[in-house]
């Protein structure tokens, strides 16, 4: 079973909510799909089934078998019991019979319910089980594919075929439903058996003899599998009808999760909702989105009911021939009463299985298609999962990363984020980004981090390339607080170590570092006190306090590499000033990289490089820039005039 830590499920679940829900036409229509192609998409589910636990499948398709037979038992020992009863056979024979029948449906019975309770059992499981595949193959994921419309459109088709679908276990059930359809077919035509083969008895006129001849139960028997193929052609074109109306809802239903999960939800728009009296707007765009999404349900509501009146009457017509014939028999005497109540029930039950296999068939391949996607998923590839040399036998004061003739563009980009970049960075350095915003500073950083691959030349770690160092250990040796990090509803120890497992000094002495330690010593538990109004006793940070833990947090890691990409952007000019005149003492001798829109942060590095459309224009020392007089010194110039 797979596990994961609270930290990394929270942010998978995070970034799947937001991802748009769209899917493919092609994902459900299946009319040009070869019937090899769908073998394949039904063995994938089934592989899925037997993973994730091997015993669901035959416990669905063993119970539903049961099921099936059990009427069929009361109506071979009701009509034997009273074709008895009525030729006065002997007492104990009948009891006998009596005996035999509830002994048979008391053990059918039991045992139904045996095999029922446990895939009710297994079923919780397997919903666990899926959502941690998804979530693991989410964590996983090369970075870039995160920002992938393909990666994420087959996410959400994962995610929301599990839910349409009803899921593997609704899957496995109506594939059981399905086989047990069949079973009661086939119990139907055995108990038709002697009517099938009885002697034709031809008098009367010419439709007497046709209603008494053996082959007109053929022909109900050819016309209930000609109404079973009938009603497939019409549940086929009503499916397709349905699903583009699923398609017309898809963005009622991103709406819809928009409302509950981003603004009704969470905790900081309750400001601007009030502040600026937006309920009653919210209110009227929510209400339209309602009453779109009730629309939508009445007319898929609308295609099931035609479908089902298109059905019951092709049924009605085949059972008032079915009665007629049987009834017809009765009469003439060439069966007991006893005999027309039982192949009346064998015929009605034959009808209902038709049209119940039918249906079910439609909805077990409805659902493979759905939950197709989830297998498609799994098979993304890791193209970062390549490398293997180890990174752990490399000593911190020898590391050196080396940038040679990088240019990178971000998928469907039209232009270079990164151009021709050739840069060097050593243990140990203290090192300054600055540019104005787009300049490519992040995506350096992000580059740096391995978390996206240049698109021309290549990085170096000790002289070799980086994607042949094992992409874990790599991704180890940073520790890095983004413009955009995130914490999460879970402790401040568990946020400061991303573990469940934590030393609670070291989580202490990060903090204080930080300048925190003395707001989480407030907080009722401490540094074991859950943040936001999530859970229990949650307690809310400001901006200032959230980016303190998350420096913490890098810091904790004890990586060789610490990136702060805007570190200090929400605090106040005391805390800023606390943290960098401490950052030598936080960093130590690690190499550290800043991204800072505060001109005075770069007088605590040792070195500047100046990035502008996506290019290295500048680099050096404070001094040495400011006397070039270029882009560094305008920039630190029109920040120093603020403060004259």
């Amino acid at each position: 079973m797979v596990h994961m830590p609270r930290c990394l499920k929270y942010k998978v679940n995070t970034t799947m909510r937001r991802v748009v829900i769209s899917m493919s036409k092609h994902a459900i229509s299946n009319e040009k799909e070869s019937v090899g192609a769908i073998i394949k998409k039904f063995m994938h589910v089934i592989g899925i089934n037997h993973r994730l636990c091997k015993w669901i499948l035959p416990c669905n398709l063993g119970k539903n078998i049961i099921m099936a037979g059990l009427p069929y038992v009361g109506i071979v020992y009701g009509c034997n019991i009273l074709n008895a009863l009525v030729a006065r056979e002997a007492k104990g024979h009948i009891m006998n019979m009596v005996y035999q029948l509830l002994v048979i449906t008391f053990a059918m019975t039991f045992l139904y319910h045996i095999l029922d309770k446990a895939g009710n059992a297994m079923r919780d499981n397997i919903r666990y089980r899926i959502k941690a595949d998804i979530s693991s193959k989410a964590a996983s994921l090369d970075y870039q594919d995160l920002e992938s419309q393909d990666s994420m459109q087959l996410l959400t088709a994962a995610l929301e075929g599990e839910k349409e679908s009803g899921g593997i276990y609704w899957f496995s059930d109506k594939l059981g439903v399905l086989i047990g359809d069949v079973a009661s077919i086939f119990y139907a035509f055995v108990v038709l058996v002697p009517i099938l083969t009885q002697q034709q008895h031809l008098t009367g006129n010419g439709v007497m003899q046709i209603l008494n001849s053996k082959w007109i139960i053929y022909l109900i028997f050819l016309l209930n599998l000609f109404s079973m193929f009938l009603f497939m052609w019409i549940s086929k074109k009503g499916n397709k009808k349905q699903y583009e109306i699923y398609e017309e809802s898809l963005d009622a239903i991103r709406k819809d999760d928009y409302f509950y999960r981003e603004i009704l939800s969470k905790y900081a728009t309750g400001k601007e909702i009030r502040l600026y009296a937006l309920k009653d707007l919210l209110l009227r765009d929510m209400t339209k989105v309602w009453d779109e999404k009730c629309n939508i349900q009445d007319r898929k509501l609308d295609i099931q009911e035609k479908i089902r009146i298109r059905y019951l009457i092709v049924q009605a017509l085949l059972l008032v021939i079915s009665y007629t014939v049987i009834g017809v028999r009765g009469v003439n005497g060439m069966i007991t009463g006893a005999e027309v109540v039982k192949y009346v029930s064998a015929l009605t039950a034959l009808g209902g299985a038709c049209q119940y296999m039918v249906d079910h068939f439609e909805t077990v391949l409805l659902n493979m298609q759905y939950l197709h996607h989830y297998y498609e998923y799994l098979q993304l590839p890791n193209r970062k999962q390549t490398g293997g040399k180890p990174t752990a036998d490399l000593a911190p004061q020898d590391l050196v990363i080396t940038f040679e003739d990088v240019s990178f563009k971000y998928p469907g980009g039209k232009n270079d984020s990164l151009e021709h970049v050739n840069l060097t960075f050593h243990y140990g350095e203290k090192i300054a980004l600055v540019g104005p915003n787009g300049a490519g500073k992040t995506t350096l950083i992000l580059l740096l981090c391995r978390l996206y691959e240049p698109t021309h030349g290549r990085i170096l770690l000790n002289g070799i390339d980086i994607r042949e160092y094992d992409y874990e250990e790599y991704l180890a040796m940073f520790g890095v607080v983004f413009q955009d990090f995130k914490l999460f509803a879970m402790t401040v120890a568990e946020n400061v170590a991303a573990s469940e497992e934590y030393d609670e000094r070291e989580i202490e002495e990060v903090l204080e570092k930080a300048g925190i330690w003395e707001r989480v010593q407030k907080m009722e538990q401490g540094i074991h006190n859950p943040l936001y109004n999530v859970g229990i006793k949650g307690v809310e940070v400001s901006g200032g306090e959230a980016q303190k833990i998350a420096i913490a947090r890098a810091l904790y890691k004890k990586a060789p590499f610490i990136i702060l990409d805007e570190p200090t952007s929400a605090l106040d000019p005391m805390a800023e000033y606390e943290i960098y005149s401490s950052f030598d003492r936080l960093i130590q001798d690690r190499m550290a990289v800043y991204i800072s829109h505060r001109m005075s942060s770069c007088r605590f590095c040792q070195r500047i490089i100046v990035l502008k459309d996506g290019q290295v224009q500048e680099q050096g020392t404070h001094e040495e820039l400011i006397e070039k007089d270029g882009i560094y010194a305008m920039m630190w110039n029109a920040q120093a005039q603020n403060y004259q």
